[in-house]
C-alpha cells in the first residue's frame, strides 16, 4: 500500500524522570517501518536530564527524519502529559506508549492493522513483555495478558461496563478521542486506562490483539512489589466494573518510582 494512503500516526509518550530509558524508546521508534507517523513527547516536569537528552537526540537527527516534538506539562501526572501532547497531535491515530517500553520494528505497522481491520473498531490494545524481569514474572504475566485479558475484554464489553486498556501500548482514533473528551486529568496515573478504556467502548469495540507485544521495564514491579503494583491495576479494573466506588479512590497523586 502507498504510503501516502496510510493513516498518519501521533505517538504520544509521557516522560517524567526518564533519562536512563528515553533513548531506548525513541531509538526503536526511529526504525519503525511504518512511514507514516510523528513522535510527540511530554517532559512532565523532569527533574533529572531527561529535556537534554531528548532534545540532543531531536538534534543529531537527519533532516529527512521522522518529526519528534518536544512539548512541556508542568502540571504532574501521565494523563497531564498525555493531554498535552495531543493538543499538538496531527495525526487520525493516537498511539500511546511508555518511555521505558521499546517496540519492535514492526510495532506501529500491527497495531494499524488491527485497528483499521474493522470500522466498529475505536481503539486496540495489546500485551507488556516485561523483558528486564525474572523469568516466572515475565512468563506469567505474559501468559495470564494473552489468555485471559482477551477473555475478560470481551466480557466486559458485553455487560457495557468496562473495556480493557494496556495505557502504554494502545492505539486510537483520534476523532473517537477527541468526542470522548481527551484524556480525563483527574487521573494521575492508576486508574487512567480504566477510565479510558470505558469511555472509548461506549463509542465503538475496544479491541484487545494478543499479537500487539510491547517490550516493557518491570521497574516499578521490582520498586513497589509485583503483587503489590497488581493489586492498584486489579482494584481500579474491578472497582469499574461492579462500580462498588468511585474510580478516583484507586489511584495515585504523582508518579510511583
Amino acid at each position: 500500500m502507498p504510503s501516502h494512503s496510510l493513516p498518519k500516526v501521533s505517538v504520544l509518550i509521557p516522560a517524567f524522570n526518564e533519562e536512563k530509558y528515553i533513548l531506548r524508546t525513541l531509538s526503536a521508534l526511529m526504525k519503525q517501518d511504518y512511514p507514516c507517523y510523528e513522535i510527540i513527547i511530554a517532559d512532565n516536569a523532569s527533574t533529572d536530564r531527561t529535556v537534554i537528552v531528548i532534545q540532543q537526540f531531536i538534534d543529531r537527527l537527519p533532516v529527512t527524519a521522522i518529526s519528534i516534538h518536544l512539548v512541556y506539562e508542568n502540571k504532574r501526572g501521565t494523563n497531564f502529559a498525555r493531554e498535552c501532547a495531543r493538543q499538538k497531535a496531527t495525526g487520525s491515530i493516537i498511539a500511546q506508549i511508555d518511555a521505558d517500553c521499546i517496540p519492535t520494528a514492526n510495532w506501529l505497522r500491527k497495531g494499524v492493522t488491527a485497528l483499521t481491520r474493522n470500522r466498529k473498531t475505536v481503539a486496540v490494545t495489546g500485551p507488556y513483555d516485561y523483558y528486564d524481569g525474572d523469568k516466572w514474572m515475565r512468563t506469567s504475566s505474559l501468559l495470564s495478558q494473552k489468555i485471559f485479558y482477551p477473555l475478560v475484554n470481551i466480557l466486559v464489553q458485553f455487560t457495557g461496563r468496562a473495556a480493557i486498556l494496556i495505557g502504554g501500548n494502545t492505539f486510537i482514533r483520534a476523532s473517537v478521542l477527541e468526542s470522548a473528551g481527551g484524556y480525563n486529568t483527574d487521573f494521575t496515573f492508576y486508574g487512567d486506562d480504566v477510565d479510558m478504556g470505558k469511555k472509548l467502548a461506549t463509542y465503538g469495540h475496544v479491541a484487545y490483539s494478543s499479537d500487539l507485544i510491547l517490550f516493557s521495564s518491570s521497574r516499578r514491579y521490582k520498586a513497589i512489589g509485583f503483587f503489590q503494583v497488581n493489586k492498584k491495576y486489579q482494584a481500579c479494573f474491578w472497582n469499574l466494573v461492579w462500580q462498588k466506588d468511585n474510580l478516583l479512590q484507586t489511584s495515585e497523586t504523582s508518579h510511583p518510582r
